[in-house]
């Protein structure tokens, strides 16, 4: 879907009818690339959003307030607080047929009272500004959305850039984005304008797709555009220019670019696939919206959702792996160590053969040989002194012994935990699972607590009812297979999970549970966890009475004796009833 100058045109006019001579009370970093502000106009906020993603770069209000997704402060949010917070838009200009959009802002040159924050205003305040034109400061924030060039930029009112949230070396680019460097709009391209289209402009277009010669010739023309006027004049899309009725084409054109901005959604049975800033005929299931940054706010929430949440998996899973490289270090460490301290009864034994032999050894003596085993000796140190050394090197590594397997068990069982969090982590498939795999991380003492999450998240393990009537129970997190083991079932209900594999505990809340609940819970089993794209998955079923926590064992590790294996295919069954 395309975010093109003419949505662009119709974000800006709704921009002009609500935040124009608005005041920016809040500049918040929503991610690396996206930023939000808050602005305060007439006794209201309205929410900017603004993104250089190339993926979702665009710009609209959206309803609800922007929050943080950044932790610390990145040069680029210190210069918009200094230069924008606080300020006030007083013109919002979009250059004809581009995606670019300029806010002049005008603040004044005194300083504000800031929250503990630093990012919004303390008051409220929409009266006009008492300060004279000489003592404001003016700026631009231009905003560039075009995809994979895209880019916020802040400019001075001597437009010279101050910063962008995307820097342009000469190396990237000829079309250089850096601080002290001077502002222009990217190069106009060589085409004509759609509001002054002639058929004989169109009879002169050559080639067999007419979508991309209609891309090519007229300016703000995209493809999504240019399918939609092809429509409106012949009924579907030619296959070739030949066959365009030039009259007709030039003059849907002209309309297209003309008329007033008629937001559109686009939905399918999985829900919003695109928009337009008008009633798009060559595209089905178009609702009409009550603006277009609504229609742009439903559509960008619905892909992001899964956007995020896989950026999300791949953020933390490389933040647990780190986690247990240090964890598989410090093993080895240990275990080195305790392969050192196995060796102990051998440096005791050198140390009594040496005093024994102690008077039969030759001044500077560089060996000891023993029923046939050879200590070697130091020639230039005393023979007391070395035996006295490894007397002292065997009670070190005798205290160290000692404390070393209990070490050693406890990092194995950190990363025994570790590795269930990251299979855990794989299979799961919204981003509040994410969330709360991440959040157990942090109890655990894997990663550092995060200060953009709640440390309290908590939720209920997913209930199911299976096709006989009887409740299911699937942890998908740790501490959920951990609740739904030892406080959710009763010593007679039946525990389930996939067979020598890190994966959810699965419960059937009943005594003696038909063979259809059985083998759709054993299903769920496999489909939770890490052979869910496996053919078959071995299932391993016993009473809960027979599973036990692994002592001193990081949460939802368990054993358990006696058991039976099913094989079953990995597949979603029953009816959810609780999902968190």
């Amino acid at each position: 879907m395309y975010f093109d100058a003419l949505t662009l045109a119709a974000v800006v006019e709704e921009l002009r009818t609500t935040v124009l001579y608005g005041r920016i009370q809040r500049v918040v970093m929503v991610g690396p690339l996206t930023i939000g502000l808050e602005v305060y106009r007439h006794a209201r906020r309205y929410y900017l959003l603004a993104s250089a993603d190339a993926q979702t770069a665009r710009i609209h209000l959206i309803s609800q307030r922007p929050t943080r997704g950044v932790d610390g402060e990145t040069p680029f949010l210190l210069l918009l607080r200094k230069y924008v917070l606080g300020g006030r838009i007083i013109n919002i200009e979009q250059p004809p047929y581009e995606r670019v959009v300029l806010f002049s802002i005008a603040k004044p040159m005194e300083s504000r009272k800031l929250t503990n924050d630093r990012d919004e205003l303390v008051d409220d305040v929409d009266d006009d500004d008492s300060a004279s034109v000489d003592n404001m400061y003016h700026c631009d924030l231009v905003v560039e959305p075009q995809d994979r060039r895209s880019n916020i930029i802040l400019v001075d009112d001597n437009n010279t850039i101050l910063d962008a949230i995307k820097r342009v070396s000469p190396r990237m680019s000829s079309r250089v984005i850096l601080p002290r460097q001077v502002y222009t709009l990217p190069p106009a391209p060589d085409k004509r304008d759609p509001l002054r289209a002639t058929a004989a402009e169109i009879a002169a277009l050559t080639g067999n797709d007419p979508v991309k010669a209609l891309v090519g010739a007229y300016r703000g023309v995209s493809p999504q555009v240019a399918r939609e006027v092809l429509t409106r004049a012949c009924g579907s899309i030619p296959q070739s220019t030949r066959e365009l009725p030039a009259y007709t084409v030039a003059a849907r054109l002209r309309e297209i670019f003309a008329e007033p901005p008629a937001p559109h959604l686009i939905n399918d049975e999985q829900g919003p696939i695109g928009f337009a800033p008008y009633h798009p005929i060559h595209l089905p299931n178009a609702t009409s919206m009550p603006s277009m940054s609504s229609a742009l706010e439903a559509f960008y929430t619905a892909r992001q959702q899964p956007l995020g949440r896989d950026r999300r998996r791949e953020e933390l899973r490389e933040r647990l792996l780190a986690s247990r490289e240090h964890i598989e270090r410090q093993r080895a460490q240990i275990a080195a160590e305790l392969k050192r301290a196995a060796e102990l009864d051998r440096l005791r034994w050198e140390g009594e053969m040496i005093f024994a032999f102690l008077h039969q050894l030759p001044p500077r003596a560089g060996e000891l040989i023993v029923e046939g085993e050879r200590i070697v000796l130091d020639p230039n140190r005393s023979l007391i002194e070395q035996a006295q050394e490894r007397f002292k090197a065997y009670e070190k590594a005798k205290s160290a012994r000692s404390i070393l397997p209990e070490r050693l068990a406890e990092a194995e069982q950190r990363l025994a935990g570790l590795d269930q969090l990251l299979a855990l982590l794989e299979i799961a498939d919204e981003s509040h699972q994410i969330d709360l795999i991440a959040t157990e991380a942090e109890e655990a003492g894997y990663l550092r607590p995060s200060a953009t999450r709640r440390p309290s998240l908590r939720s209920r393990p997913l209930q199911i009812r299976s096709s006989d009537g009887l409740p299911i129970y699937v942890g998908r997190t740790a501490r959920q297979n951990e609740e739904v083991t030892f406080r959710i079932a009763r010593p007679t209900d039946w525990w389930l999970h996939a067979r020598q594999i890190h994966g959810a505990h699965v419960i059937i809340r009943a005594d003696n549970p038909p063979q259809q609940t059985i083998t759709e819970a054993a299903a769920l089993a496999a489909y939770y966890s890490q052979a869910r794209h496996d053919a078959a998955v071995e299932v391993d079923l016993c009473r809960r009475r027979s599973v036990r926590k692994i002592p001193g064992g990081p949460p939802g590790l368990v054993s358990y004796h006696p058991e039976r294996t099913l094989r079953v295919k990995p597949q979603l069954c029953g009816e959810v009833v609780q999902k968190w």
